[in-house]
């Protein structure tokens, strides 16, 4: 099962300070994505049958997926929807799961299923495996080595793109002859990596206006986090340098949610008009990418 590897971290060609966000505080985390999927019962074989995620409800042309109470992904269905090409947007969206053992049955399911894999990683603060769902958007399974093991530097996360040790992350698999159907109750949705026309602009929005602070930065990538978190958010130009936002009506990310407990000091930045009726925050970010934030 050979897959080709994402794309190295590359160091700075100049050196740039990482800067602190305007503080949101360790109480950050992601809420569920919304993709716009062509076929319905195909993303369900996907995502149920494939990734192990639970069907908490489906409706007429749309799905809510998760792995415990929470949703993680909301699929809306359009046969119509045109794909997103040389566009911003999605570039993954990574499922956090509790343990090596976890992650060690997800690559199991995928195994068994033939599933196409995109790539493997050790990104020393976690261990990743890449592949696309049926519309080409990205996703990411991973599992987080305990922070006190990730590596520094000058006080700042080091991560990589090093080669992952497949054997050693099956050997963590439990001795059944087939790994659990479903993901593990506490999977969660660990970080949004988006396609943006420009890394430097996309950083600045998400740490000035939303208020994460930049945790590690290369030529084409920035990665931003709250509470010492490796990332929440990750923005790159690597393939979209200079594109334009997707169209609304397209297939692929619609929107992610970002949940804060200090939310008052967000909408102090995005402005009144930025303010739902359920006390939401829209924001779109310089490349377009939609952002609900919301207090929790």
């Amino acid at each position: 099962m050979a897959a080709e590897a994402p794309e190295p971290l590359r160091p700075l060609t100049r050196p740039l300070p990482l800067a602190p966000g305007a503080g949101l505080g360790p109480s950050v985390r992601l809420g569920p994505v919304t993709l716009v999927v062509s076929n319905l019962r195909r993303a369900l074989s996907f995502y149920a049958g494939f990734l192990g995620l639970w069907m908490h409800r489906v409706d007429e042309g749309t799905a809510a997926l998760g792995a415990g109470d929470e949703d993680l992904v909301l699929l809306v269905e359009d046969p119509d929807a045109p794909p997103a090409i040389d566009c911003t947007g999605l570039f993954h969206v990574a499922l956090l799961v509790p343990s090596r053992r976890e992650l060690a049955h997800s690559l199991q399911r995928l195994i068994y299923a033939r599933m196409p894999l995109t790539g493997f990683a050790d990104h020393l603060v976690c261990e990743s495996i890449y592949l696309n769902d049926p519309d080409g958007n990205g996703i990411e399974i991973y599992a987080d080595r305990p922070p006190e093991d990730w590596p520094l530097d000058d006080g700042h996360v080091r991560m990589a793109t090093d080669p992952l040790d497949l054997y050693y992350v099956l050997t963590s698999a439990t001795g059944r002859s087939l790994p659990p159907e479903q993901l593990e109750v506490g999977t969660v949705i660990g970080h949004v990596h988006l396609r943006v026309a420009d890394t430097d602009t996309a950083e600045a929005f998400y740490r000035d206006v939303i208020g994460l602070d930049v945790m590690a930065r290369w030529e084409r990538s920035s990665v931003l986090a709250a509470g010492g978190y490796h990332h929440h958010i990750g923005v790159n130009h690597a393939a979209s340098a200079g594109a334009p936002p997707a169209p609304p009506w397209a297939l692929g990310m619609r929107q992610f949610e970002l949940v804060v407990a200090d939310l008052d000091s967000v909408r102090a930045r995005l402005g009144p008009e930025a303010e739902r009726a359920d006390g939401g925050l829209d924001a779109v970010d310089p490349s377009g990418n939609r952002i609900l934030v919301r207090a929790g």
